[in-house]
């Protein structure tokens, strides 16, 4: 069973490692932070947005919105995922519960993910339907209930593909399986943990995303060996465009754009 009134917390040993992915308790007065809630105001994520852009170095709105979506991915499904996967814990990171900062130094992001409320559902039993309801509230109040309304809201106000800003999302959830979650947690957790994973690529899990379609599964696909990479990759079907918020433009490890140049240059 889960404990639905959601009244628990975090052991400091939890904290201490989710405090390393951006999690924060919520303080009022942040002065270069707003309510995740008020992005969806068009006039104040306009004006939050073109704060943002020059701190970035980004040449417009549609740039930045991508870029700013890659952090609020990391930002808000980071924590989300490594406490439900690792610890069966369950944070609420909807919309109205989150914040969004947005301090950058010298281009680099400072921001961290503060929630108004850190009080986590906790699993406990062995009812396998019973945690798959439980997963599924907590994996819909991240994703329709907060990164699916900004996704939308980005892409009316800045004409960014959705196919971009969802990539975006996508290859955040690939890393912090492949690269954070699986690696490190309990050897008797790993097996929740791949499935939990394998539910959020599977193309009928559109429920968590209030849409017809699963926008994960279609920029999962095998890594593989290119021209331009020493270990296998994941190539992105779509540019970020951070190469445009650089100077010189740097890409992405995972970006499909050198490579097309590369492969290119060879047909001349």
């Amino acid at each position: 069973m889960f404990e639905r009134d959601n009244k628990h917390e975090l052991l400091a040993e939890e904290w201490e490692v989710l405090a390393a992915f951006g999690l924060k308790s919520y303080q009022q007065d942040e002065p270069l932070a707003i309510d995740s809630s008020k992005l969806l105001d068009d006039a104040l994520c306009l004006e939050t947005l073109q704060k943002i852009m020059p701190e970035l170095g980004s040449p417009n709105l549609k740039v930045t919105a991508s870029l700013v979506m890659k952090r609020i991915a990391f930002l808000t499904l980071a924590p989300v995922l490594y406490a439900m996967s690792g610890f069966d814990k369950g944070l609420d990171a909807s919309i109205e519960n989150s914040v969004f900062e947005y301090p950058l130094e010298n281009k680099m992001w400072l921001s961290k993910m503060p929630l108004k409320t850190t009080e986590v559902s906790v699993w406990k039993g062995s009812d396998q339907e019973d945690r798959n309801a439980w997963r599924d509230e907590i994996l819909s109040k991240v994703f329709s209930g907060h990164l699916t309304l900004l996704v939308e809201q980005f892409y009316r106000l800045t004409k960014v593909s959705r196919r971009v800003l969802w990539e975006n999302v996508a290859v955040r959830v690939f890393s912090i399986y492949e690269q954070r979650i699986l690696p490190s947690i309990a050897e008797e957790k790993r097996v929740v943990a791949e499935a939990d994973y394998v539910y959020l690529l599977d193309k009928t899990s559109t429920q968590l995303f209030g849409l017809e379609e699963n926008p994960l599964t279609l920029f999962y696909r095998e890594k593989q060996l290119t021209a331009l990479s020493e270990n296998p990759i994941r190539l992105r079907r779509t540019c970020c465009f951070y190469y445009q918020a650089t100077e010189p433009p740097v890409y992405c490890g995972s970006c499909p754009l050198p490579l097309k140049k590369a492969n290119s240059s060879l047909k001349k």
